[in-house]
């Protein structure tokens, strides 16, 4: 049996990788991985390959010869730490162990290529190899647009959309909660403002955000631009006596306070029980990385959370961090916002929407 060895580059792990299936096909076995170039010329990534063939094989032909498993998992090691070596000078998310891990073991290049795809969106490591192994379970296949639709159908199961909070046929009364500076107020004046223009419901806004100076104004503003009653409550007395007020609005509007400490968690959630019924609206930023989406999600986890809202999509360089909350907590997702304007930049969330934002177009 005559061995092919060939070498690839490619200005990136993604592209050599591609050469190398494109020429010897999926049961490439990676001898070498390296970095070449630099100093007065550009940086390539170069792989050493072979195929165990007499002659290299249609890419689309189907093949029952064995894979040698231990080539392919030490070539794979290899470029996992130079993938990881680029995430860490980049700076971006996730962080990711300085060891190779267990749980690639065995994979195919499709497998490792959706893995690479997921973590170069901002999918922390251990999160994005669970779903990789999930998706090579159920395909229907092994190339990669089989694995690639079952990573589509599991990422839209495990984001699924809710009902927005300016639809539906029912009064509701919806507190948004989550850490400070995730934009909960601009993200409540976006829901009237779509509740209004939209729904034609009527609308009543409550803010029981006392701690940041002025935040009873900024309500308080977008209130009276749209036209809505506002309130400003202190304790559980005073949210029912609103509540008895708003009885006749269709959906009651909560702006609470950004505390991340248990004992001012606490406290809220025994303020928002004067308010019977009340949905909790969990807001995060999808700026922020999936180890601190996951560490949110976690603290809002048992206070009665339903729902999560994701904001500042359009600042988020990694929006796979989404994964993490959804591997913390089982929650629909009931809205996104991509901007600061009222009310264009809040869309419901639907199922392409949201895997989209994960995997790309």
């Amino acid at each position: 049996m005559n061995a092919i060895v060939r070498t690839f580059r490619g200005p990136d792990p993604r592209s050599a990788l591609d050469a190398v299936r494109t020429a010897l096909g999926d049961e490439a076995i990676i001898l070498k991985t390296r970095e070449v170039g630099g100093i007065f010329g550009r940086k390539e990534i170069e792989i050493t390959a072979t195929r165990t063939d007499d002659a290299v094989p249609d890419p689309k032909a189907k093949t029952s010869k064995p894979i040698d498993l231990e080539s392919e998992v030490m070539a794979l090691r290899r470029i996992v730490e130079q993938l990881r070596a680029e995430v860490r000078s980049s700076k971006a998310e996730p962080r990711m162990s300085s060891g190779p891990t267990a749980g690639t073991s065995g994979w195919s290049l499709p497998a490792a290529a959706l893995a690479r795809r997921l973590i170069d969106r901002g999918g922390e490591t251990p999160i994005v190899e669970d779903l990789v192994r999930e998706a090579c379970r159920v395909a229907t296949g092994n190339e990669e647009r089989d694995l690639l639709a079952s990573l589509r159908e599991i990422v839209r199961h495990r984001l699924a959309p809710a009902t927005p909070p300016w639809q539906g046929e029912n009064r509701r009364v919806i507190a948004l909660v989550g850490p400070p500076g995730v934009g909960k107020t601009t993200t409540i004046a976006k829901i009237a403002a779509r509740a209004l223009l939209e729904s034609k419901l009527k609308v009543a806004l409550v803010t029981l955000d006392t701690y940041r100076i002025g935040a009873g104004e900024h309500i308080g503003r977008y209130g009276e631009i749209m036209g809505v009653p506002t309130h400003m409550v202190r304790d559980a007395t005073g949210l029912r006596q609103v509540m008895a007020t708003c009885s006749e609005a269709h959906l009651v509007l909560i702006d609470t306070a950004g505390r991340s400490d248990p004992a001012a968690l606490q406290a809220q959630t025994q303020l928002l029980r004067a308010a019977p019924g009340a949905e909790q609206h969990l807001v995060l930023s999808a700026s922020t990385g999936g180890r601190e989406l996951r560490a949110a999600a976690r603290r809002f986890h048992h206070r009665g959370v339903t729902r999560v809202i994701f904001t500042k999509l359009d600042e988020a360089d990694g929006p796979a961090s989404l994964l993490s909350v959804a591997a913390e907590i089982n929650c629909p997702v009931s809205c996104i916002a991509d901007g600061q304007r009222v009310p264009d930049d809040l869309h419901p969330a639907n199922g392409s929407l949201l895997t989209n934002l994960v995997l790309g177009k």
